[in-house]
């Protein structure tokens, strides 16, 4: 494995999202990042614009960035052989993720159909 690979995402500011329904990425969040990256000894190869919802009710704004850096000669053999275990643990985490973004939505189901019962009461 010469090279290896890190995806990070940028968001837009939350609260500007929600509030005025139009978020922004930061310059200088998005520098900084790129330059703590650069020090270790990323290089940024690939950068996507995403929207994603955020809170139900509003998308926001992400950058998907993709960085590499060549993986020492001496290290190659190891970093190979630990890349299925980085899939499954990667995977693993992913279905965490989505595990308590259901239960979630399922709480903020209850919640509502609590509230709508209680003002449908009064």
């Amino acid at each position: 494995m010469e090279y290896e690979y890190k995806v990070i995402d940028v968001a837009d500011g939350a609260i500007s999202s929600v509030l005025l329904g139009d978020g922004r990425i930061e310059t200088a969040v998005l520098q900084a990042y790129i330059n703590a990256l650069a020090a270790e000894g990323w290089r940024m190869v690939f950068m996507e614009k995403v929207q994603q919802r955020y809170m139900l009710t509003s998308d926001r704004e992400t950058l998907m960035v993709t960085f590499e850096r060549r993986v020492p000669e001496d290290q190659r053999e190891a970093r190979a052989a630990r890349v299925i275990d980085d899939v499954i643990a990667a995977e693993d985490g992913a279905k965490r993720t989505g595990r308590r973004a259901a239960a979630g939505a399922v709480g903020l189901g209850i919640g509502a159909a609590a509230i709508a019962t209680i003002f449908s009461n009064e």
